[in-house]
């Protein structure tokens, strides 16, 4: 069986979405990380690695002493993330493009992570087990991913956002994507043959942020999965439209943005340690 189809699509647009999300998750992909003991001097797989967010923030973690290694299928997304590493000279990371349930033999890392990659892979858990192989043992294999039915927008509130999130949920189901493959963390890594942190730390949104730059968010990514007009580079001419109708007022920007906007973009549920058997 083939993988879901991914329905956000390829292309530069699109490695400027997760970008810009990455700045949203950033708090809490940090918080599920080092609960899962990722720290210095550590050797760590970043799986699904897009244009590189979750592999900068690892660098971080490990120190000099430590590497990166991030792996995609996605060859245009590793030219990207290449691009965004040789910018801020940050020496402990490399990417390669490589689907990492069949990576080449070679050393053990002390940990993989990823986040939003599992609800893709058509068998999560076999994966898992692919992924398990390229650790050692008494390592770290630690994941982020949604569970879409845990949302705070009400459809008698927020009647318009409701709606969005429910089609959105329906279009990855569709594709065959799990949106709520977060929910399944703890029992599909126990059939991995790992051995699962017993208390998974999970996150969600409590109340959706009401201000400038969360409805342009929002307007952004939902125009994205509008038709679009073929003759010109997707989504190329109705993001344009939409920034200049969703433009924040003067004066503000991304340092001062509110805070309580980091989370209003998705519905996350993350993973405590998922340690492998010794």
């Amino acid at each position: 069986m083939e993988d879901a189809g991914y329905v956000f699509g390829r292309g530069r647009d699109e490695y400027e979405r997760l970008i810009e999300q990455a700045e949203i998750f950033g708090p809490l992909t940090e918080r599920m990380l080092r609960r899962a003991g990722i720290g210095a001097g550590m050797h760590v797989l970043d799986i699904g690695c897009g244009a590189g967010d979750v592999s900068f923030l690892v660098s971080a973690l490990v120190g000099p002493e430590g590497s990166v290694t991030g792996v995609d299928v996605d060859g245009e997304a590793i030219v990207v993330a290449e691009q965004r590493r040789a910018a801020q000279a940050i020496a402990n990371v490399s990417f390669r493009q490589a689907d990492a349930r069949h990576l080449d033999p070679g050393r053990l890392f002390d940990a993989a992570v990823g986040r939003f990659v599992l609800m893709f892979m058509h068998d999560p858990t076999q994966a898992l087990r692919s992924f398990a192989e390229r650790v050692r043992p008494g390592g770290i294999i630690a994941f982020c991913e949604q569970a879409a039915s845990v949302t705070a927008a009400s459809a008698a509130q927020q009647p318009a956002l409701a709606a969005l999130l429910a089609l959105f949920t329906s279009v990855f189901r569709r594709s065959g994507a799990r949106p709520d493959i977060g929910a399944e963390l703890y029992s599909r890594m126990r059939d991995a043959g790992l051995q699962p942190h017993p208390r998974p730390l999970a996150e969600f949104v409590l109340h959706p942020a009401n201000d400038t730059l969360t409805y342009r968010r929002w307007a952004l990514f939902g125009l994205q999965h509008a038709p679009q007009d073929r003759r010109v580079r997707p989504g190329h001419r109705r993001r344009r439209a939409a920034q200049r109708r969703t433009r924040p007022a003067r004066g503000t920007s991304r340092r001062n943005r509110p805070r309580a906007s980091v989370l209003a973009h998705d519905r996350p549920m993350g993973t405590r340690p998922r340690t492998l058997n010794a």
